[in-house]
């Protein structure tokens, strides 16, 4: 069917390959020999069973995955989808951590097939959300910017263009301050003063303990630095969460998330579970990440993200716990994110 008399030219591997026009007959073949070779289904039950009002997200359904990206480039913003259009649909392949530390993740994102008009346009600095789910339940997995571009590379007749990306802005290049609080300062009053003098965009929400540093406190340098371990003294975590700096204490009644993970969910593996610290005696030794941890594998839900709170529910766990780390990753085929949990 393919021959040296229906192809154009030949691609950079120098082998024969069809035109547009015949892939469009190799396609109306092989539909006309499925429909030929396919029995025809069974007629529905006239009495089908009733729906549940929320359709979990299982495996079977992977084949509705889709994602959303947007690269904010100085000329406009550039718009990329997977599998949402049929006639603007891009491969796009991701791996992207979160965790409770005030360090930035770093990720890698691969687009294929990007236009060199496109990636000429795209600069180290640029923002990039990423948005991805089931069709009509998607949310953002990634807001941060590009850290590093690389030379695109192809494979067979495909181009590979991959970003490495960090998770929200590096405040740690803020200008230092010199702060100086009294005796019996409180923890809340230290950590607005920082953010008031350095503009650091904070998503405030709870602390461990707001601890009172009997002989005063002094802030001599890095606003960021100081921010971290004033909140290490709250046991309390300083943490990205999906781009916007976070101080929280991932054990509060702060519910941002509250859900179920089992089979029926998305659960993909049997949770396996570790004690953190082995050295947990006194009251000191808490650091505010939870006595125990728990590793579970899902099927990608953009839901999961440090701080949520997860009933985690398999054969042999059934328990309520935080989110402490994990990652989101799509390979082409399975989308899938893997997650560590706290239990206090």
């Amino acid at each position: 069917m393919v021959t040296a008399a229906n192809h154009s030219r030949t691609l950079g591997d120098g082998i024969v390959h069809p035109t547009a026009k015949t892939y469009v007959k190799m396609g109306d073949r092989i539909a006309k020999f499925i429909k030929d070779n396919t029995a025809t289904p069974p007629a529905p039950d006239p009495k089908p069973a009733p729906q549940q009002n929320i359709k979990p997200i299982t495996a079977t359904g992977q084949f509705m995955f889709e994602i959303y990206m947007d690269i904010y480039t100085d000329s406009g913003v550039l718009h990329y989808m997977h599998n949402a259009d049929r006639n603007f649909s891009l491969d796009i392949e991701f791996s992207l951590p979160f965790d409770n530390t005030s360090d930035r993740s770093v990720g890698e994102i691969t687009i294929w097939n990007m236009s060199q008009i496109s990636f000429n346009r795209i600069h180290e600095g640029n923002r990039v959300v990423v948005n991805a789910g089931y069709h009509g339940d998607t949310g953002i997995v990634f807001d941060g910017q590009i850290y590093k571009t690389t030379v695109p590379t192809r494979e067979g007749g495909d181009l590979n263009y991959t970003l490495r990306v960090v998770e929200g802005t590096d405040y740690r290049k803020l200008k230092h301050v010199s702060l100086t609080f009294g005796e019996g300062t409180d923890a809340t009053t230290i950590i607005n003063k920082i953010v008031q003098v350095s503009g650091i965009n904070l998503n405030f929400v709870s602390l461990g303990r707001n601890y009172v540093f009997k002989e005063g406190y002094t802030v001599d340098g890095s606003p960021f630095d100081a921010l971290s371990d004033v909140a290490d003294q709250t046991r309390s975590a300083l943490f990205y969460r999906r781009g916007q700096l976070t101080l929280r204490w991932l054990y509060d009644a702060e519910v941002t998330g509250n859900f179920t993970l089992d089979s029926k969910s998305g659960l993909i593996s049997s949770p396996t579970m570790e004690r953190r610290d082995d050295d947990w005696i006194e009251s000191d030794d808490d650091d505010g990440q939870g006595r125990y941890e728990y590793s579970a594998d899902s099927i990608l839900n953009y839901r999961i993200t440090t701080g949520e709170h997860v009933h985690l529910v398999s054969e042999f766990v059934d328990v309520w716990a935080a989110v402490l780390s994990g990652e989101h990753t799509f390979d082409g085929t399975n989308p899938t994110t893997t997650l560590e949990l706290g239990v206090k």
